[in-house]
């Protein structure tokens, strides 16, 4: 977990670091339900969809950075799952 709190302009967000520079942002949540420094696994709910931030309607707005390049955050659902060290 890199942050999860409220932002003005992106309103409830969580930033994921998933290592190797890989970092993946919800935004707009109504609901945080992660903190800072919690570890998140498959299946953890971090949040709930919503309005918050500067925005004119709910909705999740996700995101990915690559080594701070921004890629489609669906093209990763096309990788193959490995496990985090010592996650087993």
């Amino acid at each position: 977990m890199a942050l999860a709190g409220d932002l003005y302009f992106s309103g409830g967000t969580v930033l994921l670091d998933h290592g190797g520079g890989l970092f993946t942002q919800y935004m707009h949540l109504s609901r945080v339900d992660v903190k800072d420094g919690d570890v998140v696994t498959k299946g953890t709910v971090v949040g709930l969809a919503g309005a918050t931030g500067r925005v004119t309607g709910p909705h999740l707005h996700w995101g990915a950075r690559w080594n701070g390049a921004r890629v489609n955050p669906e093209a990763l659902l096309a990788l193959p799952a490995r496990p985090a060290p010592g996650l087993h």
